[in-house]
């Protein structure tokens, strides 16, 4: 229409409402011509025009002009579809098309709610759909992108374990673990056979005598000989912890450590009123009570009498109250040099011997095959001497009361059959599921074979982990991830200098601990060393139809393999988690990293993903690890894994200032109504609940339509500074590796993302964070979990980050863009 109109006004200009009059020719004489002297001039091209049109009707014209514009419309779309055919030939040379990108690109576009602005409510963005089209499979209390990826794990090793045969003794061992774990006829016809021929002929104290204990007479030697028999040989330690592990202040060599004592329920917060959070407190208060209930029941399993066992375990949760009360809260645990305290033996003795506990004789028996003999001035490391104190004082007040004593031996046989649990008949099993209900809202177990291979990780998780490499990990996968590693290292380097807070001698020791930091990436090389993992895995027989009696063969081999470890050098080689798991984790006294094999995979990594996806999903966890280094509780450990000052007093000013504004920011998010202060850490415990607990960094987050909820009171401060900086390093190293590189192969796309790859960068981020929750477990997450819940972790550092921002283009108003941003590394 708008070219019509051009060439109307064109005519419009000459007056086309006169016709020109060609001009007169006077004829005087054949062939001979007159011509006027005001001759006018040839008729030009556009005078024939006019001519041509002046001659034409109407529709004739109409025709013509239509003619003429169908010509260029014409001409137009030539031009476009030559453009579109060049422009679709180069953009599928930069679509990632190999399967890994397939796999993502689907699991992340049916995940993204489109109807919602990223500046507004990023993660449910990324995840609002996924979240609306995933259930929590049977048995879980959490389910989320990393569980998928830990589930796709599980299957493999399912079809290793049961269809595959191994010349290896190690491997074959760990087969026949998961056989024996399987075994459910033989755990039901045995019922608690096995458990009662444990407690005669092992313990010599039989379950009779258990039940039938006199509660008008003292137990302290009962105890003292109880306590020396699970420490010495079976790895059980709940009311006197001690490990040994690598001095915090002398890394190369390992120490003996006594930690506080370890409750049913994992950590204090349960046993413990709040005052300032009810609703915790009731919820809290009903999880006691299920305990209650439960414990009473499985000790009916056990020969108890109903009323006489619901008053024991009554007697046991007040004993634990007590023993709660004393435990260091979780925010005096983030300080570790707070929490290292060399205590010479003689002083300990002078805690302990009002019970008649001979510590010299105690440790000694420990490390008896250490074949090291400790006395009075030989040191361990202790929380804290009010601790043990306190600690003494309970079990003194207990063990010499004539009424109270039975109620020490009852809380110490009741927590070893409490882990014990899924060894025994499926009664025990049953009986747990209101615990279940109430710690996690969960009311089934997992499938029998999900638990099992978790079992079997933990019993034989290196010879498991050969199996499964053989079959699944690609070596060019751990050479890429390598890269990835030096990428944002160096990426970690860089930033430093360009930091003002921090000074130059500071800067200096933080560069030296930098290029310190170990990484271990995809599995351990011994694991390729058959003979080595036929030693570890050595010295006890495992039989298909006595998973009981593994189990105990299995704590008896880790506690020789603990002990021999006392006055040695710590092997650096050491892994703290099996290559199985989909998961991270930075050690401060190794000072090294460790990505596993199973977290190597789409969709956090895969060498064939474009680089946006690789540094935003695994990149941002390798970040979060190098940033543990240097949080609040790394920066106290130097490049040597040593606990040791090495910053000045104005650089630490500054960290503190600015770690403010992280507490401040954390603390503002809510999550079930429970009131936070963004700064608080963990010591959890290992319970066999068949709970979500896959690993050190818990990948666990809550459903979106848990909208009164306060986020981060049991959020340790480390995790979201580890977050913050983690998201940051990885974007500036995915930005150097993009621009330092011009192969196209570098910068692919995924097919079906509209997005630009700096937006992918922030996606990829925020899908490892999709998650749906119960409740319940959100209860238990917020009280047990030092990481924010899913939502808090990828809104809390994209508000504070400039580059999603500017990938965005979010105004200055919006949710995601706070005018306020925490910036630390």
């Amino acid at each position: 229409m708008n070219r019509y109109r051009h060439f109307d006004n064109e005519f419009d200009s000459n007056n086309t409402n006169s016709p020109a009059i060609l001009p007169e020719i006077e004829v005087d004489e054949p062939f001979q011509l007159e011509f006027s002297p005001h001759l006018q001039p040839y008729p030009s091209n556009y005078d024939n025009l006019k001519i041509f049109f002046l001659h034409r009707t109407a529709l004739e014209r109409f025709l013509f002009y239509l003619i003429i514009l169908l010509l260029i419309i014409l001409f137009v779309i030539i031009i476009i579809c030559l453009s579109y055919s060049k422009e679709k030939e180069k953009s599928y040379n930069t679509i990632c098309l190999t399967p890994s990108c397939i796999e993502v690109s689907y699991s992340i576009a049916s995940g993204i709610n489109q109807s919602v602005d990223p500046c507004e409510d990023f993660h449910q963005f990324v995840c609002g759909n996924w979240i609306r089209k995933n259930i929590i499979p049977k048995g879980h209390s959490t389910w989320s992108i990393p569980n998928e990826l830990g589930k796709k794990n599980m299957i493999i090793l399912k079809n290793i374990l049961e269809q595959t045969s191994s010349s290896v003794d190690a491997e074959q061992q760990a087969i026949k673990y998961y056989q024996s774990c399987m075994n459910l006829i033989e755990l039901e016809r045995l019922q608690i056979q096995t458990l009662e021929i444990f407690f005669q002929n092992t313990l010599n104290f039989t379950l009779k005598q258990w039940i039938n204990l006199d509660k008008n007479q003292t137990w302290q030697q009962t105890f003292i000989y109880l306590l020396k028999l699970f420490s010495n040989q079976y790895e059980f330690l709940s009311i006197f912890p001690i490990r040994i592990d690598s001095d915090e202040k002398n890394s190369t060599w390992n120490n003996i450590y006594i930690d506080q004592p370890e409750l049913i329920l994992g950590t204090r917060d349960y046993y413990i009123q709040s005052t300032t959070n009810n609703q915790s407190n009731e919820r809290n208060r009903i999880i006691r009570e299920t305990l209650s209930k439960v414990g009473s029941e499985i000790l009916q399993l056990l020969g108890f009498e109903k009323n006489d066992s619901l008053k024991r375990m009554n007697d046991i949760i007040q004993f634990e109250t007590e023993l709660a009360l004393v435990n260091l809260p979780m925010e005096a645990l983030q300080k570790p040099n707070e929490t290292y305290h060399l205590m010479p033996l003689k002083q300990l003795q002078e805690y302990y011997q009002s019970i008649g506990l001979d510590i010299y004789a105690y440790f000694n028996d420990i490390l008896n095959t250490n074949s090291i003999k400790l006395n009075g001035n030989d040191q361990v490391i202790v929380l804290s001497f009010e601790l043990v104190f306190n600690i003494s004082n309970i079990l003194t007040n207990y063990l010499l009361a004539s009424t109270k004593s039975y109620v020490v031996i009852d809380h110490l046989l009741f927590s070893f059959v409490f882990n014990k649990i899924l060894h025994l008949s499926s009664s025990f099993e049953k009986a747990m599921i209101p615990l279940k209900k109430a710690l996690y809202g969960v009311d089934s177990s997992v499938e029998r074979w999900d638990y099992c291979i978790r079992k079997t990780d933990d019993a034989f998780g290196f010879a498991l982990s050969a199996l499964y490499l053989r079959t699944t990990f690609d070596e060019d996968d751990r050479l890429k991830a390598n890269e990835l590693v030096e990428n944002i290292r160096l990426s970690f380097e860089e930033n430093l200098d360009k930091l003002q807070w921090i000074d130059g001698p500071t800067k200096k020791e933080a560069k030296k601990k930098l290029k310190k930091i170990n990484q271990k990436i995809g599995y351990p090389d011994f694991i390729k060393n058959q003979t080595y993992l036929n030693e570890r895995y050595g010295g006890y027989t495992i039989i298909e139809n006595e998973y009981f009696n593994n189990e105990i063969k299995v704590s008896m081999r880790e506690q020789r393999r603990t002990i021999l470890k006392y006055r040695k050098k710590v092997d650096a080689s050491e892994w703290r988690m099996t290559p199985l798991m989909v998961n991270a984790y930075y050690s401060p006294p190794a000072n090294e990293i460790v990505f596993p094999a199973g977290i190597l995979q789409p969709p956090f990594f895969h060498k064939d993903l474009p680089l946006a996806i690789n540094y935003g999903a695994i990149g941002s966890v390798i970040g979060h690890e190098i940033t543990h280094g240097f949080d609040n509780q790394g920066r106290e450990f130097d490049a040597d894994g040593n606990m040791i000052s090495w910053w000045t007093n104005s650089a630490l000013n500054n960290f503190e200032e600015k770690t403010k504004c992280f507490i401040q920011q954390y603390s503002n998010f809510t999550i079930d109504g429970q009131n936070i202060n963004g700064q608080r850490t963990l010591v959890s415990m290992k319970r066999e609940l068949g709970a979500q607990a896959y690993s050190v960094h818990s990948f666990r987050f809550y459903e979106d339509d848990a909208k009164d909820i306060d986020a981060t009171k049991h959020v340790i401060l480390c995790e979201n500074i580890a977050d913050n900086g983690g998201l940051k390093l990885s974007y500036f190293a995915y930005q150097k590796h993009k621009n330092g590189n011009s192969s196209a192969s570098n910068d692919l796309c995924l097919p079906g993302l509209d997005y630009k790859n700096d937006q992918l960068y922030f996606i990829a981020f925020a899908h490892a964070w999709c998650n749906i929750q119960t409740s319940n477990s959100l209860h238990n997450l917020l009280t047990t979990d030092p990481h924010s819940p899913s939502r808090s972790r990828v809104i809390g550092t994209v508000q504070n980050s400039d580059e999603f921002t500017k990938a965005f283009s979010c105004k200055s108003k919006a949710t995601m863009n706070p005018s306020n941003k925490c910036q630390l590394w």
